[in-house]
């Protein structure tokens, strides 16, 4: 276990999760007039087929994203990190910082566990 010698409480930028530069990878979305996303999903597996063959559905779903989680979807751009997207989402939606942040952190959270994007790299201040 490394042990962490910040006397001072600071954090240390490596485990500040603010600091990470998130990228999209799920390439196939839309974004219709009003910027709201909408995120395709193809189902192809052969479970998946069989499933689609019973219940007589599309092999393509989708999922469309509310007014806060498309305008964070569209500031993940690959240059900006965590926090720097949750200060613009707070000058949008007129939230506090902290509000915007613990939303962010909740939704960056959701989507990385669904493999939607992944980190690039730890941005340092």
């Amino acid at each position: 276990m490394k042990k962490n010698n910040n006397s001072k409480g600071n954090i240390n930028e490596e485990s500040n999760f603010l600091m990470y530069v998130p990228v999209i990878i799920h390439e196939n979305y839309k974004v219709s007039d009003n910027n709201i996303v909408t995120l395709y999903f193809e189902h192809n597996k052969l479970v998946e087929k069989f499933a689609r063959w019973l219940v007589k559905k599309s092999n393509i779903s989708d999922i469309e994203l509310d007014e806060r989680c498309s305008h964070a979807w569209l500031l993940i751009d690959g240059e900006k990190n965590i926090y720097e997207i949750a200060v613009k989402m707070a000058e949008m939606c007129g939230d506090s910082k902290e509000v915007a942040i613990e939303r962010l952190v909740h939704f960056i959270r959701y989507i990385l566990k669904k493999n939607w994007i992944k980190f690039k790299s730890i941005k340092s201040q």
